[in-house]
């Protein structure tokens, strides 16, 4: 049995995972399904809502005395790179899921905007509440191309601002701590949030120990659960 930890993305919420999370549970493991500060479950101002708070949350979430397995979709890469530095005795894998998997010093707007992908130009900033949010109207083109209706029904009743100050946020790693946990990355070849330029870029300014590819665009969890799955077990070593 393996502990897995499941980071949701931007906007989403830990009800994302709702079909990835029983099949890794079928599969004998515990799984962990945290909200993140200012999402779901977890009200927050978005001013007050920092990457550290983020970090310190899911620090809470891992069990001591034991490994656990990240899984981090989308722009919280940066918040799983974080939780390794932070806590890498903890840390069994981070298995980056077309996500922002970034080198120290750097933040998300150094990578913004991304020019290839169709999310460019329909992203609205608040800067006096410090959130952004992705216009509605391209929802199923950025986010959900190949899901059902019924998935894009439920995410568009789910779906919250997102804090911001995390994105404006340079990480610190070192090569001692964050450098010492594996890393593996799923590209998610149709993605147009996180195009597969961004990802391949990513990949090229850090190292990963395995790469797969799935078919699929940025909700693989929504429209490939089992392919999916079945990858990030293989990731795992399960």
């Amino acid at each position: 049995m393996k502990n897995f930890l499941l980071i949701h993305g931007s906007w989403h919420g830990a009800w994302c995972w709702f079909k990835i999370w029983p099949r890794l549970e079928a599969a004998g493991h515990r799984v962990m399904v945290p909200d993140l500060p200012g999402r779901g479950r977890s009200p927050a101002f978005a001013p007050f809502v920092s990457l550290e708070r983020m970090v310190r949350s899911l620090e809470a979430a891992l069990p001591h005395g034991e490994k656990t397995t990240v899984v981090v979709h989308s722009r919280y890469g940066i918040v799983a790179s974080m939780l390794a530095e932070r806590a890498p005795e903890r840390v069994e894998r981070t298995i980056y899921l077309a996500s922002f998997m970034l080198p120290d010093r750097k933040r998300v707007l150094d990578y913004v905007p991304d020019r290839a992908a169709a999310i460019t130009g329909h992203v609205e900033v608040n800067r006096r509440s410090m959130w952004d949010w992705l216009d509605p109207k391209v929802y199923r083109e950025v986010l959900y191309a190949d899901c059902t209706d019924d998935d894009i029904a439920l995410a568009r009743a789910l779906l919250v601002r997102e804090p911001v100050r995390p994105a404006l946020s340079k990480l610190k790693l070192s090569a001692e701590r964050y450098g010492s946990v594996p890393r593996a990355y799923i590209r998610l070849t149709e993605d147009q949030a996180v195009s597969l330029p961004l990802q391949d870029r990513l990949l090229g300014e850090t190292k990963v120990e395995r790469v797969e590819s799935l078919h699929a665009s940025h909700s693989a969890y929504f429209s490939k659960p089992d392919e999916l799955t079945a990858m990030i077990l293989k990731l795992a070593g399960s």
